[in-house]
């Protein structure tokens, strides 16, 4: 597999069940215990792994009956050493604090995760825009994440595909984001229902969605700040040699490498690692 996906049926997170890679190998888990039991069983593997479930400072969290109490602890930092020698990427929000940097302790190479809460990108506040029918608050929360979920796959599978670091990685998936949301204000309605089966009258849509865009972008910018790298910046997976060895023979790959920043910036061990697959490719 080239990664590892958790993607929980959950309230509040089932949406991005939705997320499709059409170009690589992923291994989708939908509850803990086998997900874990994957990478404990590959601990030594250098796993990509991809987290879309609620989060807290301390911990990868699930939903509840309980309305008073509406999450849980799902992966607590008892659980982290499943992610040693792994790169991770939690679509969670807060991780990147406390849970994050307990990865990096105990042997993850890098931790890709929020310092904050990511919910207000998905939800534009009503108290915020009541000037704004809610039905057309509903209908562009949907797009966005929509949006949000293409350019995730997108992103995520240059990644694999391709020799660039996760810091590379994370700009790309922040600078696709942010033209995707920002291109809504051009989008005709007729596009709009052809590619996200949302039906709207233009005249709504022409009135409020520039101003709708503007906040989620302004949400955007400080969910973007906070998406940092911990541990290995400048890691590069592996998984790109299977892809570009069918593509290119041996000296062209060197060659490529041989002029490619990241490659250049990454760690020595990350390098030799590399090299040795290609070899006994």
């Amino acid at each position: 597999m080239d990664a590892v996906l958790l993607c929980m049926k959950k309230r509040g997170i089932r949406f991005f069940n939705k997320i499709q890679f059409n170009n690589t190998k992923i291994q989708k888990y939908h509850e803990k215990k086998s997900f874990l039991e994957h990478l404990r069983v590959n601990k030594q593997n250098a796993e990509n792994v991809l987290i879309m479930a609620h989060g807290s400072n301390g911990a990868i969290l699930t939903t509840t009956r309980n309305p008073s109490h509406p999450f849980t602890t799902y992966i607590s930092s008892k659980d982290v050493d499943a992610f040693y020698n792994d790169f991770v990427f939690a679509v969670s929000c807060l991780t990147a604090n406390e849970f994050g940097q307990k990865c990096i302790e105990n042997g993850t190479r890098t931790y890709l995760g929020y310092q904050i809460e990511i919910g207000p990108f998905f939800k534009v506040s009503l108290s915020n825009r009541t000037q704004i029918p809610k039905r057309i608050i509903n209908t562009i929360d949907t797009v966005v994440k929509h949006i949000f979920v293409e350019v995730l796959a997108e992103a995520y599978e240059d990644f694999l595909m391709n020799p660039i670091s996760v810091e590379t990685f994370r700009e790309l998936f922040s600078f696709l984001l942010e033209k995707r949301i920002s291109s809504l204000v051009d989008i005709n309605i007729e596009t709009l229902y052809r590619e996200y089966g949302i039906k709207i009258v233009s005249r709504h849509y022409e009135k409020y969605i520039t101003s709708i865009v503007l906040y989620v972008l302004s949400c955007l910018n400080d969910v973007l700040s906070k998406l940092i790298c911990l541990g290995e910046k400048s890691y590069i997976s592996p998984t790109f040699v299977q892809y570009y060895c069918a593509k290119m023979n041996y000296d062209k790959l060197m060659l490529e490498l041989k002029n490619s920043e990241d490659f250049i910036n990454a760690s020595i061990k990350n390098q030799e690692e590399i090299l040795a697959i290609i070899k006994d490719s």
